[in-house]
Formats: C-alpha cells, structure tokens, sequence
C-alpha cells in the first residue's frame, strides 16, 4: 500500500475515539477465540485474525497522527489488549497488542526511518526481538549485525523488525543498548518456536548474516528510557516523551490480564455445571471452591488497579519523571503480573483434572499468562530490589541500566 501525504492527511482527519476502538476489539475476540487451537495448533497466528485486525484499524491507535495514527493514550491500546485477551487465544492478543505497540516504537525512531517503513504502508506489522544476542560492529555510515535474535513475536507476518544489540565504545562503562530496524526479507528465519505458552504466537528466530543497517534505522535505547529520542522531537505528542520502560510494561500487562479475565470466566461459566463424578454433588456447592474464587478474582481485580493507578502517575508527569516514579512503576507494573499469576495458578488447581485438557481455555490462560510473567521486563526481583534502595536511601543499582 503506497501512501502520499494527502492520503495521510486525510487519514489523521477521522479518528475513532477510544471506546469505538474498544468496540471494535470486543466485537474480534470471538473471532479469536473460535482460531485459538487452531493457533496452537499452527504455532502461528491465522492469517485472517492479521487481516481482521488490520482491517479494524487497531494497529493505529499510538501510531503518530503523521502517518495515519490516532495518537491516542497508552491506557487505550491497554483497554484493547484486555479484550483482545478475553478471548482466551492469547497468542494473539500478545502478538496483535505488540503490533500497535511497534508501531508507537517507531515513532520514537529518526524520521528518515518513519519515512522508510509508513510512506510504503501505514499498516506495515513490525516484530521485535530487543534481547541483545547478536553481535554489531559499527561502521562509517551505520552498522553491521551479525547473529541470531530469537523471540520473535509474529515474525512471519511483519515486514520489518527491530532488534536489539550492543554497541561497544572506548570506555568500560555500559555499552549502547541500540534497537536496528531491518527489513524481515533481509534476515533469514528459522523455525524454533516449541513453546509451553504463547504456543500459537510464531515467536521463531532470526539470522543476521552481514546485514547492513544505515544510521537513520538505528536508536539508543537509553534516549527511549530518558524520553528523548530523535522521534520525539518530531512526534511531540506526550506519549512520545515518556521514560519508556517505566510506561511501555503496559504492553506485556494488558494482554496477560485480558487472558486472565478471560480464563476466569470461562471457569465460572463452566463450573457452574460441573458434578463430582463419584458423589454427584455440584461443585459449585464447595465452600472451599467459593472461597478460592473470591480470592482469585479480587487477585486479578487488584492487577488491573494497580495498572490503572500506574497510567495516573504516569500521565502527571509524563515528560519530566524524575527516578523514584520511574521506580514505583516498575515495582507497580511487576508486581500486578505476579498477581495474575498467582490467581492463574490457584485456577488451574480448583479445575481439576478436566481443567488440564487441550480443549479447556483455563490452561490455556493458565499456560499463557505463565509465559507472559516469565519475560524479563515482568521479572520481579529487580524493581523490588531498586524500590527497596531507594526507600532506603541507597539509590538504584547502577548494574541495571534500563531504568
């Protein structure tokens, strides 16, 4: 799809507000839920459910509005994510979530790389693998990447894909953590995605061999992290002007809860019928069973109010976040995903042994929200850690530059 500049104007007129985008994710989770085995099964999202959601235009919502986005809030690509998760296939919601969230990355690129990627197509999906695994050597005009970068979410479907890898200088201090934007069809692609969770999400691994990447096409993670990167003096909406990692956790949170929400409910629903096989008595009559789903639900309920809280404190001070906030939302963002693991973990074991079987959405949600909490932005050791210096007066620990 080539775009011209009238095109994109025309585009950035009509922008749906967000509870018509939530609409529209509510009204696609069925679609996806009816896919869900079958994304299991494929170890791949359908290519119908790519088409759909690009169709609804939901791969917009933080997109700058320069290039036909809606710029709209963070907390609505979120609320998206929920429903999309609700579905109970949270492959795809992971993977669709993180295709409107690339698309927000790549506002925070040099413009010459918007250019590259959305006067081609506005729609373009983006993968990520930001895990520094392969090697760069610097050269006079840009870089050249050389390994494998696994995890990549939805690779098979996107055009473009940003990966991570350090740049080494002179000094011995920490090198520079880069994102590479580089064109899938120049990496070759091996099928290694055999999974516990996320089964259906295509998550396969990238080689690099020789692959030139010009300057422009290239960005220090450490401008995202301190909210002044090259995009964002272009794109000025605030969204762009955000300490990153202490905002962008939404992004793992938002699917994981909407998968959670999903899980939980369809184990009501489906208890609500349930007969123990030897005594005939209805589950459902089980004070213990009661209990558990009290605690259970106000376990995801509290996930959800500390995400909420997060955008609050977030957007006050969106653009001059000094290191304590960013360090609160850290410990806020992981420590919700614990709880949604924990309560994914107490519904698995009041499911029983029918609650194990293929066909049942509770260990789906159980295995996918597993796999969501093991990703290193939801590792919760070292935001506790670094909330707990900083409540003693210690500062953060410097080994852990992200922040």
């Amino acid at each position: 799809m080539n775009t011209s500049d009238d095109d994109i104007s025309d585009t950035a007129r009509d922008i749906p507000n967000a509870a018509e985008l939530v609409r529209r994710a509510t009204e696609l989770a069925p679609a996806l839920r009816s896919r869900a085995e079958r994304a299991e099964r494929e170890r791949n999202i359908p290519i119908e459910t790519i088409e759909e959601y690009l169709e609804t235009g939901l791969i917009h919502t933080i997109q700058p509005k320069r290039w036909g986005g809606y710029e709209l809030d963070h907390e609505v690509a979120f609320d998206i994510a929920i429903e999309l998760g609700k579905s109970t296939c949270g492959s795809s919601a992971w993977c669709l979530n993180y295709l409107s969230d690339h698309a927000g990355m790549l506002g925070h690129f040099p413009e010459e790389a918007q250019h590259d990627v959305w006067s081609r197509d506005t729609k373009a999906c983006i993968a990520t693998s930001a895990a520094p695994s392969g090697t760069v050597q610097k050269t006079s005009d840009g870089f050249k990447l050389n390994g494998t970068w696994s995890w990549c979410s939805g690779l098979r479907h996107s055009q473009w894909i940003m990966i991570g890898g350090l740049v080494f200088g002179d000094d011995k201090g920490h090198p520079d953590m880069r994102l590479f934007l580089v064109p899938v069809e120049t990496l070759q692609q091996s099928d290694t995605w055999y999974s516990a969770g996320l089964r259906g999400s295509g998550s396969n691994t990238c080689i690099a061999e020789d692959v030139f990447v010009p300057e422009h096409r290239s960005v220090s993670f450490s401008t995202l992290r301190d909210a002044c990167s090259p995009g964002s003096q272009i794109n000025t909406n605030p969204i762009y002007r955000t300490p990153f990692i202490a905002v962008h956790t939404y992004a793992l949170l938002g699917p994981a809860l909407g998968i959670a929400r999903g899980g939980y409910t369809d184990f009501v629903t489906w208890t609500k019928e349930r007969i123990l096989t030897y005594t005939q008595i209805a589950i459902a009559q089980h004070v213990p069973v009661q209990i558990a789903i009290a605690e259970i639900s106000a376990q995801i309920d509290s996930a959800e109010l500390f995400a909420r809280r997060c955008f609050d404190i977030a957007r006050r001070d969106y653009t001059t976040m000094n290191m304590d906030t960013r360090i609160l939302l850290r410990r806020d963002w992981t420590y919700a995903m614990r709880q949604l693991r924990t309560a994914m973990d107490s519904l698995i074991k009041i499911s029983g042994s029918s609650g194990l079987m293929d066909d049942n959405s509770v260990q789906r949600a159980w295995r996918d929200v597993h796999a969501i909490s093991s990703h290193v932005v939801m590792a919760w050791d070292v935001p506790a850690e670094n909330f707990g210096r900083s409540e003693l007066g210690l500062g953060r620990n410097e080994a852990y530059p992200a922040y």
